[in-house]
């Protein structure tokens, strides 16, 4: 069976869609907005544009879409819990996830006590695999600084009740990252394009030097490649026979990704890690958003005994 590797005509309109408006809201402020200050009128815009609702299990084929929305908002760097949105929204019930859905609460997604975005969330579920729970913050949260920024805390929960849909959740969860991944690593990478193509050292510029301009190239088609196997992830979810591809994608992307970091730094230099400069904010952001967390320890593993198995 042939698979494509390349968005649909409706995708890519949704992808504009999704570029126009963050290049429009997500301003430099907005990126780099503190944990403390959630933009949160950015964060109904995305929702008003129905890019939450792409995860409504009531909604048939919407894999793709979400791929190719994340990859706008990793380019964006835009902030709040996009995959764990598109997990929630998918495993919860329709008449609680209404609130996720329209962009008006947070969720908190991960294994207590420690979870990402709990210092601010207002939905809590706790995930560990191929289960997950709805839950319920006991007492306060325990702010903790985070290499991204992000607001994590340090939290105890009661479980409420077991979820369903998990390990489809999962896939898009995956897949957002994914697409997340990929265009986090083209922003980055971008930049470096620019100063390679206008910085000039010996009287040239520095990116007719090979050992520059391989590396970018090579870095580019990585993301390339991992944005297609994306794509045929996303076409196998629809059809209900994804197996590990979409863990396989978000991997692969995570790779890509840190790889065009890592080449953006060497060839911007030290401006490439100052705070103030034009990519740090984003490779840290993209550092912790590409780490397997505890919830998602069997990963790794879970996509090579699958393909394993498919040998």
């Amino acid at each position: 069976m042939t698979r494509t590797a390349a968005f649909t005509p409706d995708q890519r309109a949704l992808a504009e869609a999704v570029r126009g408006y963050c290049r429009a809201k997500c301003t430099d402020d907005v990126q780099r907005a503190a944990a403390d200050r959630f933009p949160a009128g950015f964060w109904s815009g995305l929702a008003d544009l129905g890019v939450f609702a792409l995860a409504d299990p009531a909604e048939d084929g919407g894999s793709g879409e979400i791929v190719a929305a994340s990859v706008e908002l990793g380019r964006a760097v835009a902030p709040g819990p996009v995959a764990a949105t598109f997990f929630a929204a998918h495993a919860l019930p329709a008449d609680e996830a209404g609130g996720l859905v329209a962009g008006a609460e947070l969720v908190s997604v991960g294994v207590p006590p420690l979870m990402p975005w709990a210092a601010i969330a207002d939905v809590f579920v706790e995930w560990c695999e191929d289960k997950a729970w709805l839950v319920r913050r006991v007492g306060d949260a325990q702010p903790v600084e985070t290499l991204g920024g992000e607001p994590w805390a340090r939290i105890r929960v009661e479980r409420d009740r077991p979820l369903d849909r998990v390990l489809d959740a999962a896939d898009l969860y995956h897949l957002a990252l994914a697409g997340y991944a990929v265009g986090a690593g083209r922003r980055v990478l971008d930049v470096a394009v620019e100063h390679a193509r206008t910085r000039t050292q010996f009287g040239r510029r520095i990116g007719s030097f090979q050992a520059v301009a391989h590396p970018l190239v090579d870095a580019s088609l990585g993301l390339e490649a991992a944005e297609k196997l994306s794509i045929v992830a996303a076409h196998a979810v629809d059809r209900g026979d994804a197996g590990g591809l979409a863990a396989a994608a978000r991997l692969s992307a995570s790779r890509a990704a840190m790889h065009a970091a890592y080449v953006a730094h060497q060839t911007l230099g030290a401006v490439g890690y100052s705070t103030e400069g034009p990519i740090g904010h984003v490779t840290r952001r993209l550092r912790q958003l590409t780490l397997v967390t505890d919830s998602e320890s069997g990963l790794a593993q879970r996509v090579l005994s699958t393909f394993s198995a498919e040998r």
